[in-house]
């Protein structure tokens, strides 16, 4: 019969622990603390996972030979624990929640959802706790918008590697706290305890530029070997790139109170255009390039814009740009003889576009109310007088907004695709 096992009361009971933690062997523990059938599942990828188990963990240092016994790491206890050992790091897995709205609220009116958390072992958790986020992950309207398909609120690289880079990196010896996703309307924060670990700085890792290092360099090895997460330091730079080819900022990262928080925003780094100007600009007779810019940057653009957004080269993004001022879409100006030309929409399609940024919010409010508008309704909405109201309602019919429907007393309008999206 297997023994009743106790939190141990020196390592895993620590308020914090530095980067040897990982490595401290726990006195009381055997190799039956360990399920070899989940190591040997979870290393069959990794470079030596044709070996017996125990050799594959004694290759990444995770248990040790001495005399005729086998020294249990905190790390192996962390990855391939028995159930009945998941109290010696009560804290070590994901919780998962969501926040209704961007503030946390407390007390009767409190926002905040329990999702789902994984338990230890570490190599059940990573892969629950990703499975969990994954359906929690949202498509952005605005994303699409910009690029044409649905696109995931967040690149599907960039929060995996976050969460795997919070579980590797994280201070274990800290009890207190555990790892976390939380998602609000805008934003998604992974909390871990611990902070950088030198050489790595907050300020390097903000600035896309962060030095190699790790507080568990035994997780970090298996987590790369099995493909979880990237090797050599490389996987923050490629979080970084991700976020900038889907057109949303860098992550953010705090460290505060001993808690590392990672954020990654869902909005666009770019202000979008509003939902009149896009149904006009899917219209053009343009490339999707040429659309995504025109979406993107309304208010003015220059060619490095262009290349940026659309990632390529500057040949190809003057092109982009000329063919627009050649097709009347865009005007060039020069604010100041040093700097880039910049681009903007010609008078005709701005004051086009600034009309329905006005009038197509108000008249979607109208259509979820009352299934049809009449000359009335319209005058009424914006206080236009009889001859304005019947322009723009004209306008509003060619530019393929609403319908018309009926004559005289009976006439009225109903809406189409540009004020049902």
């Amino acid at each position: 019969m297997r023994r009743s096992r106790r939190r141990p009361s020196g390592d895993a009971g620590n308020t914090t622990a530095g980067p040897e933690f990982e490595r401290r062997i726990q006195a009381d523990a055997t190799l039956d603390d360990l399920d070899l059938e989940l190591a040997a599942a979870f290393l069959r990828p990794a470079p030596v996972g044709n070996r017996p188990v125990p050799d594959a963990l004694q290759h990444y240092g995770l248990i040790r030979r001495a005399d005729d016994a086998w020294q249990i790491t905190n790390a192996a206890l962390l990855l391939f624990c028995r159930t009945g050992q998941r109290d010696r790091y009560p804290r070590a897995g994901l919780r998962i929640r969501r926040v209704a709205g961007t503030q946390t609220v407390v007390g009767r009116s409190q926002n905040v959802t329990l999702v789902g958390h994984a338990d230890p072992p570490l190599a059940v958790a990573i892969g629950e706790g990703l499975r969990i986020v994954g359906g929690q992950i949202r498509r952005s309207e605005a994303l699409r918008d910009i690029f044409f398909r649905d696109m995931p609120e967040y690149p599907d690289f960039a929060w995996r590697e976050v969460i795997v880079n919070a579980v590797a990196h994280r201070d274990y010896g800290i009890q207190g706290h555990g790892t976390e996703v939380t998602f609000f309307d805008d934003r998604l924060v992974v909390t871990s305890p611990g902070g950088p670990l030198a050489p790595a700085t907050v300020e390097a890792l903000n600035g896309g530029t962060p030095e190699r290092a790790t507080r568990n360099p035994m997780l970090a090895h298996v987590l790369a070997d099995v493909g979880i997460m990237q090797g050599g330091g490389t996987g923050f730079k490629r979080v970084v790139r991700e976020m900038s080819d889907s057109s949303l900022p860098s992550p953010d990262i705090v460290h505060q109170h001993g808690m590392l928080h990672v954020t990654l925003r869902n909005e666009p780094q770019y202000a979008m255009a509003g939902p009149g100007w896009k149904n006009v600009v899917r219209s053009l007779p343009v490339s999707p390039d040429q659309k995504r810019i025109l979406l993107a940057r309304p208010d003015g653009f220059t060619h490095e814009d262009y290349r940026r957004l659309n990632a390529v080269v500057e040949g190809d993004a003057k092109q982009g740009v000329h063919d627009l001022v050649r097709k009347g879409i865009t005007t060039c100006a020069f604010t100041d003889e040093d700097e880039l030309p910049v681009y903007y929409l010609t008078p005709e399609l701005d004051d086009t576009r600034y009309f329905l940024e006005d009038r197509v919010p108000k008249l979607r409010e109208f259509f979820r109310r009352d299934p049809k508008l009449r000359p009335a309704n319209y005058r009424k909405i914006f206080e236009a007088a009889p001859l304005q109201a019947s322009r723009e309602l004209r306008q509003l019919v060619e530019l393929g907004f609403l319908q018309e429907q009926g004559r005289g007393r009976g006439k009225g309008y109903l809406p189409l695709a540009g004020l049902r999206r």
